[in-house]
């Protein structure tokens, strides 16, 4: 069984396109692109998936300058479409919103959405953990930005749907391996 890395949490879009491409390989979870990537490096993992591009916001500096630097070659790529959400507590309106906490290449995703409510935004190491996030603060006023997966996965309740500020936003996520895999 292959060890697949990829930074965030269990809900979060790289553990999502790590399921689709290794549907029954082991995911391992890191806290950041870098870890991610040198767990292959290391050969604690055997490859990781890394998101690369964003048709909306741009390039993934972090992940760009790693591979730049790095000694992982790309294997493959797998663009994702990508729809985000508000998401909160049960219990929650979309009245009662007052804050988004989210990855802040989601949160550029959503910024029309975003300045049209008057929101304030919090940036979080993903949308993943932007949702754990909501749920340790337990505080109806702030919701985060993610998919449907993710607000399912941890029991959110979905406030507004497909919130992008644009229709055709896909992410483009790398498969990373070491020379000679």
């Amino acid at each position: 069984m292959k060890k697949i890395a990829y930074s965030g949490i269990e809900g979060c879009f790289a553990h999502t396109v790590a399921r689709r491409l290794f549907p029954d390989e082991l995911y391992v979870s890191f806290p950041g692109f870098y870890d991610a990537y040198e767990s292959v490096v290391s050969r604690q993992c055997d490859l990781a998936v890394l998101p690369v591009e964003n048709s909306y916001a741009g390039k993934v500096k972090e992940v760009i300058d790693i591979l730049d630097k790095g000694e992982l070659n790309i294997i493959d790529t797998y663009s994702l479409p990508v729809v985000q959400n508000l998401i909160g507590l049960r219990g929650s309106r979309l009245d009662d919103i007052r804050i988004v906490i989210s990855q802040p290449k989601a949160l550029e995703q959503c910024d029309h959405y975003i300045k049209v409510h008057g929101y304030g935004a919090i940036p979080s190491s993903n949308t993943a953990v932007a949702a754990q996030e909501v749920i340790r603060r337990q505080d109806m006023s702030h919701a985060a930005i993610a998919s449907l997966e993710t607000a399912a996965r941890y029991g959110l309740k979905v406030l507004d749907e497909k919130i992008n500020d644009k229709d055709d936003n896909k992410t483009t996520f790398a498969v990373l391996a070491r020379r000679g895999i």
